[in-house]
């Protein structure tokens, strides 16, 4: 039926009309996060009514969070987090130190990754042209020939480009306690980092601290290391549960904790900073050293970059880890870790499994942060990302049955999506894989089978409609099992 307003409502209705009518459309994903509004005009000649009204319900949309002017450009769509659906809960048990086995399914996962016909929603990998490949590529063509056969016939130093680490030490000013060049060691990504770490401070059979639920590449790690893992419940919205971390210390020979603190991955919480201090303080008073994954600690939605565990160590026990990985380029393979009073174990770890990380790689990394556009280049992938977590949030809104619960990262790339309990995320893996699409089911994220309802999913490229199509069927998937 058509809806025909009478001639007497006032003008100021017409004005919230229009106003709820655009929010409905943002809600609908006819407007995305990020994206521009119709000008005033143009809503003007569109609707027929007065430029004042029109812009009187833009300014209204404004109060409501819903968009932002930017100067001289017009109404933009403002990205939310919250309130899209309820997020996950706590979930409370107690800890138990259990041998891993998930190698079987990480094989598959990966395989899967790699393929490009499917559509990746199951790496956390950000799309190619949110990152500064055409800067690499000026670096790589402005090498002279000399110092590209020095690059390819010379070992680099094992601990790790001088440039570089003088550059990584540059920029860990008040993120890292009094870093010096001396104090990194450069590896092959993030992952290589954590594994030398994990290596210099614990031995087979050693109890290992982790989140619950946690990066599933760490599992890989302390499986293959023949190591325990201990999972500590994890808060969705700040981190590990500190009653019962006191506990389980108490309770068990932890030798070791791998934690990340800054949008972890795969809850994507941010850990306060009391908490972090308390942290770092109790596990130093207990003689435990932590590994610290800052992977994704530059890529925060608002405020400032976050502080690391790190800063607050006084006793060398966090041994940082971080990479190149996932802002710049992951191809290139570039990590780095600050082992504080693990260094000397740490290098000779990593002469004795690899001698040294590439010096191309390095080389190209080194004169890319020595030219100065590194943080206007985070600055625009940030606001990237965030609208792309924003999409995606919004479409698992729309598509996903009633009862779904999602997280509300403030930083990094991935949701973490908990269905009905009768749903099998590995099922819907292996489902969705016949379909041409890649996710990462919950239980590569435990040794238990609590997260098996769960699943992850990468936001690190645009929402375009071969995506929505992908969480469409996804939704279809696992409307149907439940």
């Amino acid at each position: 039926m058509q809806n025909i307003q009478p001639k007497h409502k006032p003008k100021e209705f017409r004005y919230i009309q229009l106003a709820s009518s655009l929010e409905s459309k943002i809600s609908n994903g006819v407007y995305r996060a990020g994206e521009k509004l119709p000008s005033v005009r143009k809503l003007h000649r569109q609707t027929g009514l007065s430029i004042t009204t029109v812009y009187q319900s833009l300014i209204e949309l404004e109060k409501r969070g819903v968009v932002e002017a930017r100067q001289k450009s017009g109404f933009y769509v403002k990205p939310h987090l919250t309130q899209i659906l309820p997020p996950p809960i706590l979930k409370r048990h107690r800890p138990v130190a259990k041998k891993v086995s998930i190698n079987a399914v990480a094989a598959s996962i990966v395989e899967a990754m790699g393929d490009r016909r499917i559509l990746q929603l199951g790496g956390t990998v950000v799309a190619p042209q949110l990152l500064p490949h055409k800067e690499l590529h000026r670096i790589v063509k402005a090498m002279t020939h000399k110092r590209l056969t020095d690059l390819m016939t010379l070992y680099e130093n094992p601990t790790g480009n001088m440039v570089l680490r003088r550059q990584l030490a540059r920029r860990s000013i008040d993120l890292l306690q009094e870093t010096g060049i001396d104090d990194i060691v450069v590896t092959s990504g993030c992952i290589e980092a954590v594994s030398l770490c994990l290596q210099a401070v614990a031995r087979p059979g050693d109890t290992i601290l982790v989140e619950s639920p946690t990066y599933p590449w760490f599992l890989q790690l302390i499986e293959d290391l023949n190591m325990l893992a201990l999972e500590l419940p994890t808060d969705p919205s700040s981190g590990i549960d500190l009653d019962s971390l006191e506990e389980t210390t108490r309770n068990h020979p932890v030798k070791a904790a791998i934690l990340v603190p800054n949008f972890h991955n795969p809850l994507g919480f941010l850990m306060p900073d009391d908490k972090k201090k308390f942290l770092v303080a109790f596990m130093q008073k207990r003689k435990i050293p932590i590994i610290e994954d800052d992977i994704h600690g530059d890529l925060y939605f608002s405020g400032q970059r976050p502080a690391t565990l790190k800063s607050f160590d006084r006793s060398g026990m966090v041994l940082y880890c971080n990479s190149f990985s996932k802002t710049v380029a992951p191809g290139l393979r570039i990590g780095w870790t600050i082992p504080g009073a693990f260094h000397d174990r740490v290098q000779q770890l990593k002469i004795n499994t690899g001698i040294a990380s590439p010096g191309i790689t390095q080389h190209v990394v080194a004169e890319y942060l020595n030219g100065g556009s590194h943080e206007r280049h985070l600055r625009n992938l940030r606001i990237a990302l965030k609208n792309q977590v924003h999409n995606m949030a919004m479409l698992v809104a729309r598509h996903f049955p009633k009862g779904t619960r999602i997280t509300a990262p403030m930083g990094g790339l991935m949701l973490w999506i908990e269905m009905h309990r009768r749903v099998d995320g590995l099922k819907v893996f292996h489902i969705a894989r016949e379909q041409g699409i890649s996710i990462l089911p919950g239980a590569m994220c435990s040794t238990t089978r609590r997260y098996n309802h769960c699943i992850r999913i990468s936001c690190g490229s645009p929402v375009d409609q071969k995506i929505e199509n992908g969480i469409q069927i996804l939704a279809d998937i696992v409307r149907q099992m439940a």
